[in-house]
């Protein structure tokens, strides 16, 4: 069984008690974050679940802060644990994972510095190519996005998309999975680096994915914005995720 804790719901900045950008993935002896957004301090609810596990391996689909900066929220919960952090780097960027990450967690911004916050901590690029990590498949897929982002695909139980647009003809012929976590930033395509609730309601490939779930929304809904985009969702048999929200597949 694969286990998927939401752990940051919202997209750019905590909003309405959720954070950003984070689901943590217990699956195949295998303990993983997606994205390392604030959310990450939501970790505080899986002392269980860490405690069970000696090394964690952080996937990130593109370096933007809202993605990143949990990272240094993870020495309370990590410093007995090996950290692995894959990134995109080369040669979808210009520069490594590495590099990107001590930049934003140098001694300056962050005294315990990029190796600080656990026993070990290694960065390693994933250069827009499929990888293991242990004995899981790690399906990585191009996305359009303001910068290069990824999507993530675990297995065939769990498919990451955040930070991209949709297109439809990208979606055709994508293998079946048990969980879709797709972003939904609005409710029409008004903004052409992010998605609709729209666009997934008629684009999405109905039958391929066993559960729809909603991430990265956008803090800046009023209330009225939030109910039109769940009433969609709903019509489609979509789910808004919320942070705390456990998911067995």
């Amino acid at each position: 069984m694969t286990k998927v804790c939401i752990l940051g719901s919202m997209g750019w900045m905590p909003a309405a008690g959720q954070q950003t950008a984070c689901a943590l993935v217990e699956t195949r002896g295998q303990l993983m974050l997606l994205d390392a957004g604030t959310g990450v301090a939501n970790l505080a609810m899986c002392q269980d679940i860490l405690a069970r596990y000696d090394r964690l391996s952080i996937l990130l689909s593109h370096y933007h802060l809202d993605h990143v900066c949990g990272l240094m929220y993870l020495k309370r919960f990590a410093a007995h644990m090996r950290v692995d952090v894959y990134g995109p780097g080369r040669p979808a960027y210009e520069r490594t994972t590495a590099d990107y990450l001590c930049d934003v967690l140098q001694e300056s911004m962050y005294s315990s510095g990029p190796h600080g916050f656990a026993r070990e901590v290694n960065y390693v690029d994933y250069d827009g190519k499929d990888f293991m990590v242990g004995d899981v498949r790690v399906g990585v897929r191009v996305q359009r996005h303001s910068a290069p982002s990824f999507e993530l695909r675990i297995e065939d139980d769990v498919v990451y998309a955040t930070d991209t647009c949709f297109d439809r003809e990208n979606w055709g012929n994508v293998a079946p999975a048990k969980l879709l976590l797709h972003e939904c930033w609005q409710l029409n395509s008004a903004d052409p680096r992010h998605t609709s609730v729209e666009s997934l309601s008629s684009g999405l490939p109905r039958d391929t994915f066993g559960k729809v779930v909603l991430v990265h929304l956008n803090p800046s809904w009023n209330e009225t914005e939030r109910a039109a985009v769940e009433r969609k969702a709903r019509q489609r048999g979509f789910a808004l995720a919320h942070d705390g929200q456990t998911i067995a597949i």
